[in-house]
């Protein structure tokens, strides 16, 4: 009996052996990889947040690897959705430039962007703008293309302040503009990333930015627009450039994702885009115009109107609103006026912003109206050239206007030039002069004014010397 309670003994004593090695083998089953990298004091597994090329932080968690089990693969999502929820707001400041573009967005840790800066003529606006709001440093400043109404004020942007990382398309221009822009570039020792589609920009934690054009390569600047689509939480934005049609159908055939709540009409509101089935991909609640009032360009045109105002979109505009800024806290986006303007070298200080409401966009015109369109035989002169500005009036109903007066004012660089006519029979004056010995990039602005009985319409040109 005591051999038996013996073995008994020892058998219990095993079997309590054994349980205690498998409770202190058990942990090293779970032990992490990253956990293993810190004990044997080498770094973690390099993170993707800074790749290009990689998802980062905003991506859509389900593009995790699809090795992982289920169980492991709904924690991790669980786990990046709560790091990627929005924090903060981000601002995007639509600024009033004229006939031109710029946009300002200010993230929720105050890490900036700047897309385009106007015209030459308006450089000091857009640095005004920004020093207004006691911004230093343009962590990401991008050119859409070449042409001077977005990319005339960049060389002083990049003077003035601190320039992170600059993306343009790979387009050239010969114009004075853009070569001082790549001087400024050169001067500051920085250098130009290529613009394209399948970018993904660094920025704010938990903010997508990416570049979705151009996508292919195109004879016409404007197709070469850099576009951007950005997600902030639940919101999103989509900036256009001057992309037109074809650059359109690209970004529509790549399959990547247009849904925007607030989107830039292409071209300040030209009929060559926002055509109906890129703005039935994007199906914004909100539209932003930038144009100038009265443009030479009949920007926006009524075609590109009536399409929003079919889709009930709220529309905004810079030439009748000034500056715009929209305001998303991830969730919801509220829209106001930053009143602040620089004129005549005279800085208005004020940071408030208040609210606007939506200014209705009829494009249909009463027949008592005068409706009056300009353009200019050569945008480019040499010196010395004779230049004609043709400007053709008609009413509301679009009748001609016989002998309606037509003033025409230069704005040269060192002084205003008038010239004056009236519409002949088929509504039309024609104002030929010689610019003279003009400064060569100078962007020389022409504002016109009709007047006929009490009616009366203005509308604008320009050119550039070289």
């Amino acid at each position: 009996m005591a051999h038996l309670r013996g073995k008994i003994s020892v058998l219990f004593l095993v079997i309590f052996i054994l349980i205690l090695a498998g409770c202190a083998a058990a942990p090293q089953n779970v032990t992490s990889p990253i956990d293993k990298g810190d004990e044997m004091g080498q770094q973690s597994a390099p993170s993707t947040e800074n790749n290009s090329d990689s998802p980062k932080a905003g991506v859509n968690p389900s593009s995790t690897n699809s090795g992982s089990s289920s169980d492991t693969s709904n924690t991790e999502n669980q786990h990046a959705s709560e790091k990627t929820q929005p924090i903060g707001e981000l601002e995007v400041h639509y600024i009033d430039v004229g006939q031109g573009g710029s946009q300002l967005l200010i993230g929720p840790t105050g890490k900036t962007m700047l897309i385009d800066a106007g015209k030459n003529n308006m450089e000091e606006t857009v640095v005004g703008y920004l020093k207004n709001l006691d911004i230093t440093k343009v962590d990401i400043l991008i050119g859409t293309h070449p042409d001077a109404d977005h990319t005339g004020g960049l060389d002083k942007v990049i003077d003035n302040f601190d320039i992170g990382k600059i993306y343009m398309p790979k387009v050239q221009s010969n114009t004075q503009t853009f070569e001082s822009v790549l001087l400024a570039v050169q001067m500051k020792g920085l250098k130009v990333t290529t613009a394209k589609a399948g970018l993904t920009l660094d920025w704010e934690p938990g903010i997508d930015v990416k570049m979705i054009a151009p996508v292919s390569t195109y004879d016409d600047a404007n197709e070469m627009s850099a576009v951007i689509h950005m997600t902030h939480g639940q919101t999103s934005f989509l900036f256009t450039g001057d992309a037109e049609s074809k650059s359109e159908d690209d970004m529509i055939g790549s399959g990547v994702d247009l849904k925007s709540d607030v989107l830039l009409i292409g071209h300040h509101g030209s009929n060559t885009s926002t055509s109906q089935e890129f703005l039935d991909k994007v199906n914004p609640t909100y539209a932003i115009i930038q144009s100038g009032e009265g443009n030479s360009y009949g920007h926006p045109t009524d075609e590109v109107l009536n399409r929003l105002l079919d889709k009930g979109i709220k529309i905004f505009r810079n030439d009748s609103q000034g500056n715009v800024v929209f305001t998303s806290n991830g969730k919801e986006i509220s829209v106001a006026q930053n009143p602040w303007k620089n004129t005549a070298g005279v800085e208005d200080h004020t940071k408030e912003v208040v609210p606007i409401p939506q200014i209705p966009q009829n494009p249909d015109t009463s027949t008592g109206d005068l409706k009056v369109s300009a353009s200019i035989d050569d945008a480019s002169p040499k010196q010395n050239s004779t230049v004609a500005v043709t400007v053709k009036v008609q009413d509301g109903s679009g009748k001609t206007v016989n002998g309606a007066e037509v003033k025409l004012i230069l704005h040269y660089k060192s002084t205003d030039t008038v010239y004056e006519g009236k519409t002949n029979a088929d509504g039309v004056s024609t104002l030929s002069f010689k610019i003279g010995r003009a400064a060569k990039g100078f962007t020389v602005d022409g504002d016109i004014s009709v007047n006929y009985g009490d009616k009366s319409s203005k509308a604008q040109v320009s050119f550039t010397p070289k």
